[in-house]
């Protein structure tokens, strides 16, 4: 595998944003997943992208109340695991405005207030933050999360986004995606390459990327930016992406993902989601302070 991050745009271009994405009625009350069309099945209005990631605008009919279960009790909820505590941090609409995130190693809870007041508490006078050169260094240990569910959602994400001419090629993925216990190696891994120290957003961003010319990459690549998360992954599954040679596959990337390590050397931030197993992850999250001095707290 070959990782390039200069020709992205040379590869790939736009083929659907989500805020371009509709519905088409003639697909409604048909499961581009299970096939359904049973409408006593379509009872719950389905989210294209998950209302926690702050999305209150763009649904989709073509998904049934099963399969919403599915994706949303056991994938979109591995992501909100994955993500929730650097996005407590912001402003994020839900379906409840502004949710409390709760660190249960270090006894600290984080809640936005819709006065854009930011509070922090602690139930014992510990050490979950530090401070220097006025900045303010928090660490929480993240709820645990299943890496090949994140996974999943993103790719369903992908799914969501494509015409059912497109989405024609990717049956062959339908029964892992459906079974949550379901692994199949593919000839595409499942890499995820994240940055998590990206410009926020408070509004999701999904883009459907489709290669416009041919090259020895998959065919359509997902970004997504949550909070302070921006991901990539490449789509497996497709038809087409058969008569691609796998010993010299290629994946242009955004420069967003190349960082620089302990060592100063330079990499891309990828996370392998190939995993059944539940993990956690350790993340900072760094604030300046002004006028600190002035501030007055009980644990300082």
């Amino acid at each position: 595998m070959v990782y390039e991050v200069q020709n992205i745009s040379e590869i790939y271009s736009e083929y659907i944003t989500m805020t371009d994405y509709e519905t088409k009625k003639s697909e409604y009350f048909n499961c581009k997943y299970c096939g359904t069309n049973n409408k006593k099945r379509f009872r719950s209005k389905a989210h294209l992208i998950p209302e926690f990631t702050g999305n209150k605008e763009w649904f989709c009919y073509d998904e049934c109340d099963n399969c919403n279960h599915i994706f949303g009790n056991y994938y979109e909820n591995a992501l909100k695991n994955f993500g929730a505590f650097k996005n407590s941090f912001l402003p994020i609409k839900r379906k409840k405005p502004h949710p409390k995130y709760i660190d249960g190693h270090k006894k600290f809870s984080i809640k936005y207030r819709n006065d854009n007041t930011l509070v922090m508490n602690t139930s014992e006078i510990g050490n979950f933050f530090d401070i220097e050169n006025d900045n303010i260094k928090v660490s929480s240990v993240t709820p645990p999360f299943i890496p090949l569910y994140v996974y999943k959602c993103l790719f369903k994400f992908g799914l969501a986004l494509m015409n059912t001419s497109d989405f024609q090629k990717f049956k062959s993925s339908i029964p892992w995606l459906l079974n949550k216990d379901m692994k199949i190696k593919g000839n595409i891994p499942y890499i995820m390459l994240l940055n998590s120290q990206t410009k926020p957003v408070v509004k999701p961003i999904a883009i459907l990327l489709k290669r416009k010319k041919e090259y020895n990459s998959p065919e359509y690549s997902l970004v997504f930016q949550w909070g302070f998360y921006f991901f990539q992954i490449f789509l497996p599954f497709n038809s087409l992406d058969e008569n691609l040679d796998y010993n010299e596959l290629k994946f242009p990337v955004f420069e967003n993902f190349v960082i620089k390590n302990n060592k100063g050397n330079f990499g891309l931030s990828y996370y392998d989601m190939d995993s059944l197993s539940k993990v956690k992850s350790i993340y900072d999250a760094n604030f300046g302070l002004k006028n600190f001095k002035k501030i007055k707290s009980p644990l300082i």
